[in-house]
């Protein structure tokens, strides 16, 4: 083995143990405050007024009364953004331990006992899939290719 084809051989390993600590575990308490901020909040609020409120759920911030995508970050989330049928898109940032992570909750209208209408929301990530373990009420589901 020639040196030059040594020294790619290390960079090549270099390379591969870089890349893997890029993807580090998910902080599981930075994700928790991330799924429960008040900017968050304050998003699935929005969201569900206007689909109390309309036939048609929002498919914006602007349309949920939101302010812009991005001046809703925090140290663990760089943007929230809604989308097509009120789904909330929450970008994550390094912080929660993982490089553009994204969750997304999926709402629904539900009715209780009582005949009370709600919004009840499914949390999904579609590029994170060891979500579970820093939070269990979210479910990996890839994007269908």
């Amino acid at each position: 083995m020639t040196l030059r084809t040594k020294l790619l051989v290390g960079v090549a390993v270099g390379a591969a143990l870089a890349s893997g600590g890029a993807m580090a575990a998910i902080n599981a308490n930075e994700m928790h405050l991330a799924l429960t901020s008040l900017k968050l909040a304050l998003a699935k609020m929005g969201v569900a007024n206007a689909m109390l409120a309309n036939p048609t759920p929002p498919s914006s911030n602007a349309q949920a009364h939101l302010a812009p995508a991005n001046q809703l970050g925090s140290q663990e989330v760089s943007a929230i953004l809604v989308s097509q049928g009120g789904v909330i898109n929450v970008y994550l940032t390094p912080a929660v331990g993982i490089g553009n992570g994204i969750i997304q909750l999926v709402p629904q209208i539900v009715t209780d006992k009582q005949g009370k209408k709600g919004v009840k929301y499914t949390c999904y990530s579609p590029n994170i899939p060891d979500i579970a373990t820093a939070a269990p009420e979210c479910t990996y589901h890839p994007v269908s290719q």
